[in-house]
């Protein structure tokens, strides 16, 4: 019996063992995965598989360049000429010979190094393609951050503003049972508390959405892993006037879309001159090694070799190659207008940031320096004076209701702000890592 109990508990030493350890050896992102603003930046380069297939695709056009540059395979042909049809036979007649030859076409002169330069161009845009979403999705994945890291600094607003709600709602059911107050107002009370855990609920439901969303952009197939996003301090981050000057002209300079559309200009100058080869003819230059049978007698027939140049003539150049130059120098001008437009728009773009940050830090300012502590005070006072019965209900659940709101505009205005110099970073191609310190 002993020895039965000795071998349950050497057992049961044993799967707790083994439970460690796989608790040590796997880790615990298996179950979850807790991200900080860096890390999640990091792993949706990584993991993102629409990036891995852009980057693919990179690849991809990365390998033409050789191929586009080589010459078409030469052709082998083999070949019986002149073998008579009554009786066949490859010594009867002198005509009648074996044939071996290779044939190589030549495009004009130039054509291959044209084609090799717009397949250079193509892997550059597609570079720049990469470039883009990559800065796109590290800009998404950051707004993210910060629509969660504001989410939760109101629900504390929430809390804070509860704690106001049930403080009135207890001096309310004190006078009512004393016969002072109206049961209408502890009504009233009850319902404000019910409309902010209306509130909770939905910011509740909005940032696991949210998070969920987390998982979908960071490779997260089955959207099985709980991202728990860490917090983000608002109140360290300082609203300052976006974009400095520097930062500006690098955007006109270095934005992927620009480089994108300047680099389809530079392909359009080349295929325009592509269509312009066609002008010439191209030229196939071949040679065969005929072989001949002696004949019923005997006697040696000499074998032959011929050398062949075969031209290929744009005779119809009128109504087939100058269209197509002509329509290729239309998609240069229509790339040209393209470019223009899109520096207009990210001109515009960067005007607007300008505006929204300069308002967004007169706003913080008046709202952290003025109107929050004047408010807080306010309630303060009412919230005293109420407890004598010198301010009506009324005007005190307005002052909470202000706190409330002004507080989660400040809030607001961090964010957008935030949120504005992401996109900034995104306009520029920054593909690299941010941390809080940038979002100054």
């Amino acid at each position: 019996m002993k020895r039965i109990d000795d071998m349950k508990m050497i057992h049961i030493i044993v799967l707790q063992i083994s439970f460690l350890l796989i608790g040590i050896i796997v880790p615990t992102q298996t179950w979850s995965q807790v991200l900080d603003f860096t890390l999640a930046q990091r792993k949706i380069l990584e993991g993102n598989f629409k990036l891995k297939a852009l980057h693919q695709q990179a690849e991809q056009y990365k390998s033409r360049i050789t191929q586009d540059s080589s010459l078409p395979d030469p052709q082998v042909k083999l070949g019986l000429n002149n073998i008579p049809v009554s009786k066949p036979s490859f010594n009867e007649s002198d005509m009648t010979s074996k044939e071996i030859g290779i044939y190589q076409m030549f495009p004009s002169f130039g054509t291959l190094s044209v084609k090799e330069r717009i397949a250079l161009l193509e892997y550059r845009k597609a570079l720049e393609i990469y470039r883009l979403y990559q800065a796109y999705y590290l800009h998404i994945i950051r707004s993210h951050f910060f629509e969660i890291a504001y989410w939760k600094e109101y629900l504390k607003i929430i809390e804070e503003t509860k704690k106001y709600l049930t403080i009135l709602l207890e001096i309310q059911k004190s006078r009512s049972i004393a016969g002072i107050g109206m049961v209408s107002d502890v009504l009233k009370i009850s319902v404000e508390l019910s409309k902010l855990d209306e509130q909770i609920i939905s910011v509740n439901a909005t940032t696991a959405e949210i998070d969920k969303n987390i998982g979908y952009l960071l490779g997260d197939i089955n959207s099985e892993k709980k991202y728990h996003v860490a917090d983000i301090n608002y109140n360290s981050i300082k609203v300052q006037l976006q974009p400095e000057t520097d930062m500006s002209e690098r955007v006109m300079r270095e934005n992927p879309e620009l480089q994108l559309l300047s680099l389809q200009i530079l392909m359009d100058e080349e295929l325009v001159s592509l269509k312009q080869k066609d002008l010439y003819p191209d030229v196939e230059l071949g040679i065969s090694y005929m072989q001949r049978d002696k004949t019923p007698q005997g006697t040696n027939r000499d074998d032959m070799f011929s050398i062949m140049a075969t031209f290929n003539i744009p005779a119809w150049f009128m109504s087939k190659n100058i269209p197509a130059i002509h329509e290729m120098k239309i998609k240069k001008g229509e790339s040209e207008a393209q470019l223009n437009d899109k520096k207009q728009e990210i001109s515009f773009a960067l005007s607007t940031i300008t505006l929204n940050t300069e308002k967004w830090k007169m706003l913080y300012e008046l709202y952290s320096k003025q109107v929050i502590p004047q408010l807080e005070a306010m309630l303060q006072a009412d919230i005293a004076n109420f407890r004598t019965g010198s301010t009506e209900f009324m005007k005190l659940i307005d002052t909470i209701r202000m706190v409330l709101q002004y507080k989660q505009e400040q809030l607001n205005t961090i964010k957008e702000y935030c949120k504005a110099v992401s996109f900034l970073h995104f306009l520029l191609g920054d593909t690299s890592i941010l941390d809080l310190d940038d979002i100054q």
